[in-house]
């Protein structure tokens, strides 16, 4: 294939996948799915244990595996005073996530930051 034959090639497909993108951007955006999102995990409830503990980033959030329980990306400070084996608790119909650590009882307000985007889309 040559260089013109490479170019047509690209602008064809860069033609297709941008608006591709464009609308999957667009609809991760929307009002409906913000609002399905939100309610989607304030609607979850659940109480399980830490069965695994993924350490793959330093700084930001990292994955703990729950028995019988989601996934979950905990931050860091919370994620360091995890021990497989602790208790997960999460209440329907509220945002925030209770962990009873061997440190003691500490509530994660997990839900902020999908709240705070909900509430923005009402205004």
């Amino acid at each position: 294939m040559n260089d013109q034959e490479f170019k047509k090639v690209r602008k064809v497909i860069l033609g297709i996948f941008i608006p591709i993108f464009g609308v999957i951007i667009w609809f991760l955006n929307t009002d409906y799915y913000i609002k399905k999102e939100y309610f989607e995990f304030k609607g979850l409830g659940f109480k399980a244990t830490v069965s695994a503990k993924f350490d793959e980033n330093p700084v930001r959030k990292n994955l703990i595996y729950l028995k019988k329980g989601p996934q979950l990306k905990v931050y860091r400070e919370l994620f360091d005073q995890l021990q497989i084996g602790d208790s997960v608790v999460k209440k329907i119909k509220s945002d925030s996530v209770f962990f009873y650590t061997s440190n003691g009882l500490v509530i994660d307000d997990y839900n902020q930051f999908l709240r705070k985007k909900y509430l923005k889309s009402l205004e």
